[in-house]
């Protein structure tokens, strides 16, 4: 088992009140929960976190909440996800084509840090927003394997980027990957001096959320397939040099490895604005794993969690490659200690970071908060307040899910003793 803790051991205890807990969480503390790239803890990153956790909210409901997604996999998974884009997505309008991004990246790309400039792909760049002003259209899903710019999977916002030109002739059509042969864009320079380098993260992690994200909305698992159906965005088929990534494990680890960082989620809610789809490996890095996990191609391992905390995304299986996620307590603080089994691990108690690595075998994690258990009442008095620290009411665990219904959807955290809990509905 590996023990891991903060490295500073003068750490002074405070405690805060929930609801002031709450709103940390929409701060400092909230970022913790992502692996941003830039504008950590600025008031315009504190906003844009806000904003997205309300359309993400809003836009997962009913059968299509991440209460029942999360408990889904392979085909079955799938089809729900392609049901929903083929329900939500608009590209297939005669509003959309591949001329109309151009004036669209201002609103998407925007960057936090200065008004009318766009963030660049691979490399970050601070760029013009205006078009005409020294960049090009990325491909992720390459033109010339499958997403042709004349057919909505050529044009939709979610994958066709704006990138500096130098960045863009570099990559071509090359499949993603980690070999000689591949393009991996961990070669690319960050260049951007607003943003914070330690935070700055990968493009990894984008590129196959995007590829992800084309195989869910134009592909087909398992005789699922919406009416945006594109027969050369089977991902399964697209695995290799010639296709769009080296392959499935590779895909994955670069996913896990590197979480959404905040600039993603504020491109996934521009591009809502625009087409009116999200990618929902952005919203929930974990359902990925869980849709591609029965491949025979991967060996997955369990994870168990012996938490108090929320861990930030919650996978439920690994590779061997492993994960990063976040461990947030309700007051938005991080338990001091993180004990792993299972494999290697490194821990950061000041950001509540955790990375596994070198999987061998089913993983637990277990906090130093764990052992210590409230025994209370099951007619206990059950507090329930918004994501915005806000009381709602006060209920029992029998009448809950009345409560919950009354209220209606969205984001809300239950407080009974001194334990917390989150629930999305």
């Amino acid at each position: 088992m590996m023990v891991l803790q903060r490295m500073k051991t003068n750490r002074t205890a405070i405690r805060k009140s929930f609801v002031l807990g709450l709103c940390l969480l929409l701060t400092p503390f909230a970022f913790a929960a992502i692996d941003m790239q830039a504008h950590v803890a600025s008031d315009e990153g504190k906003d844009a976190y806000t904003d997205y956790t309300s359309k993400q909210t809003a836009y997962y409901t009913g059968s299509w909440s991440f209460d029942v997604l999360y408990n889904l996999q392979g085909d079955a998974l799938f089809g729900e996800l392609n049901a929903l884009m083929g329900r939500t997505c608009r590209i297939a309008g005669s509003d959309f084509s591949y001329g109309s991004l151009r004036k669209n990246y201002v609103k998407v790309d925007r960057d936090l840090n200065a008004q009318g400039k766009i963030i660049g792909y691979y490399d970050g760049q601070q760029m013009n927003g205006a078009w005409g002003s020294g960049y090009n259209r990325e491909h992720t899903w390459p033109q010339s394997k499958g997403a042709n710019k004349s057919i909505p999977m050529g044009h939709d916002m979610q994958s066709v980027r704006p990138t500096s030109t130098s960045v863009n002739s570099e990559r071509g059509n090359t499949a993603y990957g980690e070999g000689s042969s591949y393009y991996d864009p961990d070669d690319v320079e960050i260049d951007n001096s607003a943003y914070k380098s330690v935070n700055m993260g990968t493009y990894r992690g984008d590129a196959a959320r995007v590829i992800l994200y084309d195989y869910i909305v134009y592909g087909e698992a398992g005789g699922h397939k919406s009416s945006l159906y594109n027969g050369n965005a089977q991902l399964l088929s697209k695995l290799g040099g010639k296709g769009v990534f080296e392959s499935l494990r590779v895909l994955l680890k670069w996913h896990m490895q590197d979480p959404p960082s905040l600039t993603e989620m504020v491109r996934n809610d521009g591009a809502q604005d625009y087409q009116g789809n999200r990618n929902p490996f952005i919203d929930y890095p974990e359902l990925a794993i869980q849709m591609l996990r029965n491949n025979s191609n991967l060996t997955t391992y369990e994870v168990s969690y012996r938490i108090k905390e929320t861990a930030s995304p919650r996978y439920q299986y690994t590779l061997t490659d492993g994960f990063v996620t976040y461990l947030t307590a309700a007051n938005g603080t991080h338990p001091e200690q993180v004990s792993v089994t299972g494999g290697q691990a490194q821990y950061d108690a000041t950001l509540g970071r955790l990375i596994v690595k070198n999987i061998t075998g089913n993983l637990t994690i277990t906090t130093d908060t764990a052992t210590s258990t409230e025994i209370i009442a099951t007619d206990a008095a059950i507090t329930i307040y918004t994501i915005m620290g806000v009381k709602a009411c006060e209920t029992t665990e029998g009448e809950l899910h009345n409560a919950l219904q009354q209220l209606g959807a969205g984001t809300y955290i239950l407080r009974q003793g001194n334990n917390s809990r989150k629930v999305v509905r």
